[in-house]
């Protein structure tokens, strides 16, 4: 992971100069400059722009609002670092900074150490025993993957969410981003509604609370069902998806459709084009049986 190079650097006398010699780190830097853009490790975006540097993680720890310390640090309280733009969207330095510790945050409430590994504790790790207990339904592929938002995605839904609520402070904005940490679950049709039934009675067991269940059975460009839990002991927020194999093949269909529409500066012609697109697939899943029967709910104050 690229560390802020922050020493000052001393300026040699040229008859002391030794010989440049390319050290391994300029020489990675140099041929992941000359990398295709839309490459997964390029430093550019596909719209040609540079991607920020990634956090040092060492350093993030995101407050959260029902701490009791006074003395804890505001997460936007600290030094500038760069803006954020992209699809028309914006953060200023320290907004963008408070995203990034808002994603290190996450990224350990998940399981990852500073290298990307897993251990014993995080909600990855439960969310595999809590697989292992089922008799229907699995966690979809690439969960390990997919568990985590991508850096650009949470900065444009922390910018959407500032535009709205743009008095709230943007820490309790980021501690409020539910999708932050993110799983799927699927399952074969006839065992679709009992599976999720007893995948939620099972994440309960493991000590997790269940704040939102939003069915969309009946939705006419998504199937699914969206929930929202929380991690008592430190009120980190996770969504769970339910899904059938063709509603989750659906979703990965229109994914694309799904990220134009939120793009502002997609044209109004074009978003309706993509909506009827959504409609064409939302008609074409299968309603398994009793998936209209599962009920709506959200937890008092959630």
């Amino acid at each position: 992971m690229a560390q802020d190079r922050t020493a000052e650097q001393w300026e040699p006398r040229e008859v002391d100069r030794p010989p440049v010699v390319q050290s391994p780190e300029a020489d990675l830097s140099a041929r992941l400059e000359r990398l295709p853009i839309g490459h997964p490790s390029s430093p550019y975006r596909d719209d040609g722009s540079r991607k920020p540097p990634p956090p040092d993680l060492s350093q993030y720890e995101l407050p959260l609002p029902d701490e009791s310390d006074s003395t804890a640090k505001d997460p936007t309280d600290i030094a500038p670092d760069v803006a954020w733009e992209c699809k028309g969207r914006h953060l200023n330095p320290e907004q963008s900074r408070a995203a990034d510790h808002g994603l290190a945050f996450f990224r350990e409430k998940e399981g990852r150490d500073g290298e990307g590994n897993y251990g014993e504790r995080g909600l990855t790790p439960d969310m595999r025993r809590i697989e292992a207990q089922l008799d229907h339904g699995n966690l979809v592929a690439d969960t390990e993957k997919f568990a985590l938002k991508d850096s650009d995605r949470f900065k444009e839904k922390l910018a959407d969410r500032i535009a709205l609520q743009p008095d709230e402070s943007v820490g309790n904005l980021i501690s409020r981003i539910h999708d932050g940490i993110r799983y799927t679950f699927e399952y074969d049709d006839e065992h679709y509604t009992e599976g999720v039934y007893n995948t939620e009675a099972c994440i309960e067991q493991h000590g997790y609370e269940l704040t939102v269940r939003k069915p969309r059975w009946d939705g006419e460009e998504y199937r699914g069902i969206n929930s929202q839990w929380r991690e008592p002991s430190s009120g980190v927020l996770f969504e769970v998806q339910f899904h059938t194999h063709a509603s989750w093949e659906a979703k990965q269909k229109t994914h694309m459709a799904y990220e134009k529409l939120a793009d502002p500066m997609t044209p109004p012609e074009e978003k309706d084009e993509l909506r009827a697109f959504q409609r064409r697939v939302a008609e074409s899943i299968p309603i398994p049986p009793g998936a209209l029967d599962i009920p709506h709910y959200r937890k008092e104050g959630s």
